[in-house]
């Protein structure tokens, strides 16, 4: 099966499946990748806690688990592999819950954005497992509203995106970010996780408009706190919905 944004769950499959979930397992040449084979494995307080524990959004913009998830720039799992990449490749971050069971699949439940960032391993440092993600980021992929009322991604089993083409070759963190804005301000929830990643190709790019995390968003702008001016809920228009900066790198 070919694993695109555009597959939709069916709600009646759906019904009654909690809406937290993890971004846990790459799409790589549209084979799937295994849970945590290449992404970094989080914990919310040590030990090997069931997917459910993992699942939980972070809802602090400023919070540190922000950069990667709870705890993940420790690299909880040793034996994490590093995906090869060419630049110009499809890929996708597909999403994980605690309460899939036979055909019943977790669906992306919350309604918002979803954002792709890379951030490369400095030079100084020989392994990505030795990386935390303190530094620059550039985004590579955005998927915001698909019209007035509906979200790209809401109600996907992924997020797919390609690869600039002309990507500086090297390792990266690649980090998925979805999240959902709030109408009640302080109340955003996150779900971000990062893979560990080598990208190849003919290079000859200079990303530009870098950003941090945490602290790259901050809980009262529009792109966190989405509501309709006076209330708290969201506008009834989402396509006024503002992208978080900074803006997709296009090569």
């Amino acid at each position: 099966m070919k694993l695109k944004t555009s597959i939709a769950c069916s709600l009646a499959l759906t019904q009654g499946i909690n809406g937290h979930y993890i971004f846990n397992r790459l799409i790589l040449n549209n084979k799937l990748s295994e849970e945590f084979q290449y992404v970094r494995d989080v914990t919310p307080g040590g030990g090997s806690p069931p997917l459910f524990a993992k699942a939980f959004p972070i809802y602090d913009p400023a919070d540190p688990a922000v950069v990667c998830g709870r705890n993940a720039s420790k690299v909880l799992n040793p034996t994490i592999q590093t995906a090869r990449i060419y630049a110009g490749d499809d890929v996708g971050f597909m999403v994980s819950g605690p309460w899939m069971e036979g055909d019943v699949m977790q669906p992306i439940f919350h309604e918002g954005p979803g954002q792709v960032f890379l951030s490369k391993l400095p030079e100084e440092l020989e392994s990505l497992n030795d990386y935390d993600g303190s530094g620059d980021w550039f985004k590579i992929a955005y998927a915001g509203p698909k019209n007035s009322t509906t979200w790209t991604l809401y109600y996907q089993y992924a997020m797919n995106f390609t690869v600039p083409e002309t990507t500086p070759p090297g390792k990266y963190l690649m980090r998925m970010e979805q999240f959902m804005p709030s109408a009640r301000k302080g109340g955003c929830q996150f779900f971000v996780s990062c893979a560990h990643v080598e990208i190849v190709g003919q290079g000859g790019g200079k990303p530009t408009q870098f950003t941090r995390f945490p602290n790259a968003y901050s809980i009262d702008e529009p792109s966190v706190w989405f509501h309709e001016e006076g209330t708290s809920m969201f506008p009834k228009n989402i396509s006024v919905y503002i992208e978080p900066k900074p803006p997709v790198w296009r090569e």
